[in-house]
């Protein structure tokens, strides 16, 4: 818009130079004046908008009815965020002179969408759009550049008559009511923008930029009590390039970003991934797979289930400037070949900063493409049912306004929008501000569903694929957990298949969630093998202990096993075989029973499992020999107090009871 404006104003003092015929007469005034009025176009020239604001109006009040003077009082007004005047100017000028300029037309058109009056502004995009044909030699000012600049704007008519005509369809989309700043804990004197907040709403990440000579750093806030505290670097993150925008799947685990000038980045700057525990982030790498580019690769927004990654790219194959792309994660967890959203979306501006809904249908971004309210815009498309895009449409005031707005955000909840803007009445540069979503720009309610597969009998965690119908395959981590975004009120159908358990089927019904929290499943998987509760210093189950040490009707085998491992080596399985053969001499077995131990390194929780699954793998083994096991029971921790070292603790006691 300023480079328009600042060419046409140009154009204002030289372009009757260019003119090459003159059937519509250019207005002339004296001298005098028309000395003022050049002063008025340099100041305008050099942005000193309202210096050269009054160079015009001393030239208008002599000359009224002069159209330069009307036209760049107009464009001062422009520049300087008051639009009603500019409109007021821009449409006294081709009320004096029709013929004066063809650009004035498109301009007076962006000029009423801006103030939100679409119907005017539709009646003079329609004009322009009826002057197409018209020779230049009929305006006044028909320069070669003047001519450049309209067809700049013929290539954004179609779009902004677009634009216009679903305003004036669905003014649903100016229903909010107002937008509110976070105040200074959070907002300072630079630049504050790309809000994200956790499910809960208690904790926002937003990127920070201090000043413009400054990088751009991740700060945190939280609201223990209900107000934002101070804003402060996130720990052991930022480094001296810059670290952007932030993005986490929903479960709050998994965090993506934009990373620049770090040995590992392809283009000027990529997207990155990190795991997160709520409070600290770790493990920082690039994307694995092709989202990234030797070109400038940003803003990320991943899906609420963490499987399509949306993001703004200057890649080759664009539209022009920078557009949005998306790919999707693959069962390998490597991402493919980035997909362009299409020209309902993307345009020969710039469009990024994407939001996607919880439900995958809405997309909200910003654009300086498409038809907006000042610099820069927040525009909302939705998903039709064939996967394509439809045209996107302006959010409308009070989120946009005549400045510039970036970066929206909403919670979990769907129901309260973030977004950044550098209007007034702000802290300083771009600020970060919040606004009530209306029920029409609501998206399908999504529930967040996080489930746990444990042992049914020891609760212990198993770490296993889950199948869910619709659903690509789930590995659960070693603490079992899963977790899915799923439509409210829908049904869950689940298959495990899991070693050492019988299989697994269910289906649960799940409800409309607020997600200030996930939605919990316990999934209870049945062992082959009947385990009791756990014994030992880690076990609380009532009644239940381990077998006497050494009564005279036992026979013990002790199975070593390597740190944190659970496998047998062939020697072992070659020792067990030679003991069930030869032992007994003659002996009736009676029953057999396992008990797993570890050492006393890693946590009570890995200890437990680490413990069952080697116990389990002797279990397995004396089940394929036609061995039928009693009992397995487990011990978090072996007995370190009794003078042996760790070693011996990593280990499985095979427990043979005799007939008498």
């Amino acid at each position: 818009m300023l480079r328009n404006l600042l060419t046409l104003s140009l154009l204002l003092f030289l372009l009757p130079i260019f003119a090459q015929q003159e059937p519509v007469a250019i207005q002339i005034i004296p001298d005098e004046y028309a000395k003022i009025h050049h002063q008025g176009e340099m100041a305008l020239l050099n942005m000193k908008y309202k210096e050269a604001l009054s160079h015009f109006k001393k030239v208008l009040k002599r000359y009224p009815d002069f159209s330069p003077a009307l036209r760049s009082s107009g464009a001062c007004y422009e520049l300087l965020g008051e639009l009603g005047e500019a409109s007021h100017y821009y449409v006294k000028a081709l009320e004096n002179s029709p013929n004066f300029s063809r650009a004035l037309y498109f301009e007076c058109g962006k000029i009423y969408y801006q103030c939100g009056k679409y119907e005017l502004a539709l009646k003079y995009f329609e004009q322009f759009d009826s002057l197409k044909t018209v020779p230049p030699a009929m305006f006044a000012y028909n320069g070669l550049e003047e001519q450049k600049v309209e067809e700049s704007y013929y290539a954004q008519l179609e779009n902004n008559l677009r634009s216009c005509r679903s305003a004036t369809d669905s003014l649903q989309f100016l229903n909010i009511s107002s937008v509110e700043n976070l105040g200074s804990a959070i907002n300072g004197s630079g630049d504050e923008y790309f809000p994200y907040l956790t499910n809960d709403g208690n904790t926002i990440y937003f990127t920070s930029r201090k000043n413009d000579n400054s990088d751009e750093n991740l700060l945190m806030s939280t609201k223990p009590r209900g107000d934002w505290k101070s804003a402060e670097s996130v720990s052991d993150f930022n480094t001296g390039a810059n670290e952007g925008m932030v993005t986490m799947v929903r479960d709050g685990r998994r965090l993506y970003f934009t990373a620049c000038q770090r040995p590992d980045v392809m283009g000027t700057c990529d997207i990155w991934e990190a795991v997160t525990d709520g409070m600290h982030i770790t493990q920082s790498s690039p994307l694995a797979g092709f989202s990234n580019s030797e070109a400038w690769e940003s803003q990320a927004s991943i899906s609420c289930d963490g499987s399509t990654l949306y993001f703004a790219s200057s890649r080759e194959g664009g539209f022009g400037g920078t557009d949005i792309w998306f790919s999707q994660r693959g069962a390998d967890g490597k991402w493919g070949e980035a997909v362009n959203l299409g020209d309902n979306i993307n345009t020969t501006g710039d469009e990024e900063a994407p939001f996607i809904t919880n439900d995958g249908k809405v997309l909200y971004f910003s654009s300086t493409g498409h038809l907006g309210l000042g610099e820069q815009d927040i525009f909302v498309s939705r998903k039709s049912e064939d996967g394509s895009w439809g045209f996107a449409r302006n959010l409308g005031m009070p989120v946009n306004s005549a400045y510039r707005e970036l970066g929206i955000f909403l919670t979990a909840d769907g129901k309260t929008g973030y977004f950044s803007s550098n209007r007034k009445g702000g802290h300083g540069g771009m600020d970060i501000y919040k606004f009530e979503l209306p029920e029409q720009l609501s998206s399908d309610p999504i529930t967040y569903v996080e489930g746990y597969v444990r042992d049914s009998l020891t609760q212990i965690p198993v770490a296993c694929t889950v199948f869910a119908k619709g659903h690509l395959p789930i590995k659960t981590g070693d603490d079992g957990r899963f977790f899915l975004c799923l439509p409210a009120n829908d049904t869950l159908q689940v298959e495990i298949r899991a070693d050492d358990y019988h299989e697994y089927k269910n289906s649960f019904d799940i409800p409309k969630w607020e997600n200030r929290t996930s939605y919990h499943l316990n999934l209870l998987l049945d062992p082959m093998f009947r385990l009791p509760t756990y014994t030992g210093d880690l076990l609380v189950e009532k009644g239940v202990s381990l077998p006497a040490k050494n009564p005279t009707n036992e026979v013990h085998q002790e199975v070593l096993f390597d740190f944190d491992k659970a496998e047998l080596k062939p020697d072992d399985i070659e020792k067990l075989e030679d003991f069930f053969k030869n032992a007994f001499h003659g002996k009736t077995i009676e029953s057999v029973e396992i008990v797993g131990y570890t050492d006393e390194v890693g946590s009570d929780a890995y200890n437990l499992v680490l413990s069952e699954k080697r116990a389990k793998a002797i279990g397995v083994l004396l089940k394929n020999k036609g061995i039928k096991v009693d009992k397995i029971y487990i011990e978090g921790k072996g007995e370190s107090n009794d003078g042996r070292p760790q070693w011996q603790n990593r280990k499985v006691d095979v427990i043979v009871k005799l007939a008498k």
